[in-house]
């Protein structure tokens, strides 16, 4: 036993003050959180650029209103506290000088020269009730990811059409607002009672961010954490075995010894991780006053604490795994193609994702979050979605991870002690297996 620690102890250290773990804290954050980064710049970097319109009215009647409506948003809209923050939006009516020339193609022509932005067309019989007519109502443009502005003219030219509509129906168009007055269906909770007391604690509306996002980051980190750890193991094994490092090590130490010092390294190495990441995140939600308080709730000790028992029975997995494939390897090539199967073992519950958040207790993430493999991920997602997970089926998905961790790691230590030693062999997951049912 004192060799196994003696081995972790050499391996984490020399790990944690490595210049590539140091950097590795700084820039796995931002591969793995820079959508949401670029999201946060980009939605401080102001798009004030003006975006200039035409606009081809067929019913007479609608460009004023557009005029009217755009003059108004850009005087008020786009300013906060006088500084614009928002593109103005200029429309101008499209007058055809030459009869012969469409009106699209001319001013097709002039979006792409950069005159325009786009252009609508309003058929001459919108304001119709039936569809019969020249219903033409389009927005013409060479850059349709733009939303802001055809968004706004739809909404525009079809509050005016449909007030027009009630007036030629003889309707009152504010009953017919306040009849059909949409109501907002509130997600609560569950209504309680205090049974020392006999006190009714009212259901609390539940939040997004605690339901759905706190669930995903903490997968996502997970996963973040087992392969950063996983096949860098698979790496070290693989280069001290080509160096002949291997060798003498095995002189001193067992190989069993030799995987758990480097397994339970790994594992360190990862909950330092852990700590260091979940604990700046813990910082942020407590300090930063616009965060929901259910996601604080959300965050709890309960939660953490299941999240590092999975986190250590997933790194016990797959760290195994990949160090038993790093010592059947004799070269880099063979472990990269023997490396995707397994790899593709610890991604399948990413694809179960959204079933088993959108439905944590039925009978698909059930059975999937049983099947050890899975199970760090997949469980971890249902204790931290609502109403979370019977006791009965934590203490079953433990033992079964615990029994498949143990199954596991004998398994590759048996293939770690036959693979670690020998060269010049190109392994398959045949005489993978051959290796397991030898003596």
């Amino acid at each position: 036993m004192s060799k196994i620690f003696a081995v972790m102890r050499s391996e984490y250290l020399k790990a944690v003050r490595s210049k590539a773990f140091i950097v590795g804290v700084l820039i796995t954050p931002l591969l793995f959180g820079g959508g949401f980064i670029a999201m946060l710049i980009s939605e401080q970097a102001n798009d004030v650029e003006d975006r200039d319109f035409a606009v081809v009215d067929r019913t007479g009647r609608l460009y004023e209103v557009l005029e009217e409506s755009a003059q108004s948003r850009n005087e008020s809209s786009i300013f906060e506290d006088g500084e614009q923050v928002g593109p103005a939006w200029n429309p101008s009516e499209f007058v055809a000088d030459d009869a012969d020339q469409p009106a699209e193609l001319v001013l097709s022509e002039k979006v792409d020269d950069g005159e325009l932005v786009g252009f609508v067309v309003i058929g001459a019989d919108v304001f119709s009730s039936d569809r019969d007519g020249d219903q033409e109502f389009s927005w013409n443009t060479e850059t349709p990811t733009y939303r802001d502005l055809p968004d706004w003219i739809e909404g525009v030219v079809n509050n005016v059409i449909k007030a027009d509509r009630f007036t030629q129906a003889g309707l009152d168009q504010e009953l017919v607002s306040q009849i059909t007055r949409w109501s907002n269906l509130k997600v609560l909770g569950l209504t309680k009672k205090n049974e020392s007391t006999g006190e009714v604690i009212k259901a609390e509306e539940q939040n997004k961010l605690a339901t759905f996002l706190v669930p995903v980051v903490l997968m996502m980190m997970m996963f973040m954490l087992v392969m950063m750890s996983a096949p860098a193991l698979m790496n070290n094994v693989l280069e001290e075995k080509m160096q002949k490092i291997a060798e003498v090590l095995v002189s001193a130490v067992s190989p069993f010894e030799l995987l758990m010092g480097k397994l339970l390294a790994a594992v360190l190495v990862s909950v330092t991780l852990g700590v260091l990441y979940l604990g700046s995140g813990l910082v942020f939600v407590h300090q930063v006053d616009e965060v929901p308080p259910q996601v604080v709730a959300a965050l709890g000790p309960g939660i953490l604490a299941w999240f590092s028992v999975f986190l250590v029975l997933a790194l016990l997995i797959y760290g195994s795994m990949f160090s038993a494939l790093g010592a059947a390897c004799s070269e880099l090539q063979d472990a990269q193609t023997l490396m995707m199967p397994a790899m593709m073992l610890f991604m399948i519950p990413m694809f179960f994702l959204g079933p088993v958040i959108e439905n944590p207790g039925g009978t698909l993430a059930t059975i999937f979050s049983l099947i050890p493999p899975f199970t760090p991920l997949l469980m971890l997602v249902r204790v931290a979605v609502p109403p979370g997970v019977d006791w009965w089926q934590l203490a079953l998905a433990l033992v079964l991870t615990a029994g498949f961790t143990t199954l596991t790691v004998m398994a590759s230590g048996k293939i770690f002690r036959i693979g670690i030693l020998s060269q010049g062999q190109t392994p398959s997951y045949k005489k993978l297996i051959g290796w397991l049912m030898s003596k």
